[in-house]
């Protein structure tokens, strides 16, 4: 059975720790446990996962690290953390400081996707922030959706020793049916060596009752432009369930790259995350 390393996975827990912008999302305002995780994935043969931050509070950053550090000491699934960091404050070297201290925190995530300004990702403080990465050996989650991709595109452009992975396929608008500008920016994207790309997230920009052949052009032209070699599978759990359990998900992933050879479904589902996060 073919080994998995979901790169998008979350944890959270409301009563110990502030994640302010679940209060928009009342589905999703509850505690999710590494239990709830493990019943979700059902008999997918998930061998770890990379923990995405949960966008907590910024005075928690470190301490949601150390609750997901002791998570991971007691579960076992967590092989690699992606950690919340404002990266774009004239501080934000000393959280830095404090991130790097703990052995899986890889990378750090400073999302735009929930940003009003599209600029946000080209803005001098946030590339300031962004090239740090390299200091500390950490890659950055670029999380954008598609209207602040030309944004990202210039944030990788002047950051060419820091290693992006793109969270969500870039947010494509698919309920919309809109395929570019969003294919020719993920195209400029990957043009870069530096910069990989997760399979996830899809589901929830998709029309309500989307249906695969929906998601498809969007999954062929990341495959298309990237190739397997620089791609990731991530299931974007829980927040996925909005619009798909994470069986669904993995079962129309699996079945839209029908056609990728055995080694190819190994780079995209374990190998390039063993080495992208160094598990």
């Amino acid at each position: 059975m073919q080994k998995i390393i979901d790169t998008h996975q979350h944890l959270w827990d409301t009563a110990n720790l502030p994640y302010p912008w679940l209060d928009g999302f009342d589905l999703l305002k509850q505690r999710y446990t590494p239990q709830d995780y493990r019943d979700a994935i059902g008999d997918i043969n998930v061998v770890k996962s990379v923990h995405v931050e949960g966008d907590p509070a910024e005075t928690h950053v470190v301490q949601e690290v150390e609750w997901l550090t002791q998570v991971a000491e007691t579960d076992g699934m967590i092989g690699a953390i992606a950690a919340a960091a404002s990266l774009e404050k004239p501080d934000v070297e000393a959280t830095l400081e404090q991130l790097a201290t703990f052995e899986l925190v890889v990378g750090i995530r400073r999302m735009a996707w929930h940003n009003p300004d599209n600029q946000f990702y080209a803005s001098s403080d946030l590339i300031h922030g962004v090239k740090l990465l390299a200091k500390y050996d950490l890659s950055f989650e670029l999380c954008a959706k598609h209207d602040q991709l030309p944004a990202a595109i210039e944030l990788v452009k002047a950051t060419p020793e820091v290693r992006h992975a793109v969270n969500h396929c870039g947010g494509p608008n698919i309920k919309d049916d809109e395929f570019e500008p969003w294919a020719t920016h993920m195209r400029k994207l990957a043009d870069f060596e530096n910069v990989h790309c997760k399979m996830s997230g899809i589901v929830t920009t998709a029309s309500e009752n989307w249906t695969p052949d929906e998601l498809k052009p969007y999954i062929r032209h990341l495959v298309e432009v990237f190739g397997y070699n620089r791609l990731m599978f991530g299931s974007d759990w829980p927040v996925c369930t909005l619009a798909a359990e994470y069986q669904k998900w993995f079962e129309v992933l699996l079945s839209t790259i029908d056609d990728a050879s055995a080694s190819e479904k190994n780079l995209f589902f374990y190998q390039n995350a063993l080495e992208f996060y160094r598990i």
